[in-house]
């Protein structure tokens, strides 16, 4: 039996039988034709090894590749193509919700413009402050007489003029009071807080009309001055009285000289002459009694508790009770039937 030297297949790397003297043989596995050395003993070099592939091999071989290369698209072209289609079914799905949710609001939004919307409650509207209520305006003199005026006394029953002291009026010289004869007028002053004088000269009268021009020098603007009628020392009388700013009144005294008011209000300050003289009349006609200022008729009453006195002269404190009151009269003028 001869040697055999094995080798490997340069193709396929499958032993091969060789035996000595074989120049060419084929490999049992794979069918290659593979060329060896000529010396059996010797061990055939791979660069000298030329093998050639038979046509049903390379067909067979081709065949293979093919299955191998469409096996291998196979596997990139169908996942591929899933993709695709998942995707595509994806997108669908995405485009009909969004589309129906489009339509939905579509649908809606008229709905919601043509609904009307409650109104927002307005706030609650501050409640006014509750205006105060106006002061009384002072009360302008009257354009008119609201009321009959008395037809004047036409005869003069007694006036003064105060150029002479001989006419009979008090003269008193006091801390609190001053009565005098001053420079042409009757001179009077109220030093006293909560004080006033009355000073009355002449006959006594029923029925008379006083009056007199009367300037306030200085003192408290709500100091009163004015006339009186029908004034005694056993009975007291009526008085007529005004004030710088505007307040005047009729008034009733009693026998120990207190005031009680007949009849008051508050007259615009400017019918009031500040600096003087403002010119009083006050009217004693049975149970009538008349103010008038400036020539202006003021007010009117009734009261009948003192029926005669003499005329007279009214000086006090207003309701503040300041002193300091300096008062001028001038033209005393009584009248009667």
């Amino acid at each position: 039996m001869e040697d055999l030297k094995p080798t490997t297949c340069p193709n396929c790397g499958s032993p091969l039988d060789v035996k000595p003297g074989d120049t060419r043989i084929k490999c049992a596995y794979c069918g290659s034709s593979i060329t060896v050395s000529e010396h059996a003993d010797s061990t055939p070099e791979v660069p000298q090894y030329v093998f050639k592939i038979d046509d049903q091999t390379a067909h067979d071989i081709g065949t293979a590749g093919k299955v191998a290369g469409g096996i291998a698209i196979g596997s990139i072209i169908i996942p591929l193509i899933i993709t695709v289609v998942v995707l595509c079914g994806v997108g669908a799905t995405l485009f009909f919700v969004f589309r129906n949710v489009n339509s939905t609001i579509k649908s809606a939004l008229p709905l919601i413009s043509s609904t009307d919307l409650p109104l927002s409650t307005p706030y609650p509207t501050d409640t006014p402050y509750p205006v105060p209520t106006a002061s009384p305006s002072p009360t302008n003199a009257p354009t008119g007489t609201p009321f009959p005026t008395p037809i004047p006394f036409a005869k003069v029953l007694w006036k003064d003029n105060f150029a002479s002291m001989s006419t009979g009026w008090d003269q008193v010289h006091e801390t609190d009071y001053i009565l005098e004869y001053k420079n042409g007028s009757y001179h009077v002053t109220v030093g006293k807080t909560d004080g006033g004088q009355s000073v009355w000269n002449g006959n006594d009268y029923t029925d008379m009309s006083v009056e007199v021009d009367e300037t306030l020098n200085s003192g408290p603007d709500d100091a009163l001055v004015g006339v009186s009628c029908r004034f005694s020392q056993a009975n007291g009388g009526y008085s007529f009285e005004i004030s710088r700013n505007g307040f005047y009144g009729i008034y009733v005294y009693d026998s120990t000289g207190s005031p009680s008011g007949l009849y008051e209000d508050t007259l615009s300050p400017n019918t009031v002459n500040p600096t003087g003289p403002n010119h009083i009349e006050g009217i004693c006609s049975g149970t009538s009694l008349t103010m008038v200022l400036n020539g202006v008729t003021l007010a009117q009453v009734t009261d009948s508790s003192i029926q005669s006195g003499a005329a007279g002269l009214v000086v006090r404190t207003g309701d503040s009770g300041t002193a300091g009151i300096d008062v001028s009269f001038n033209q005393f003028v009584v009248k009667g039937p």
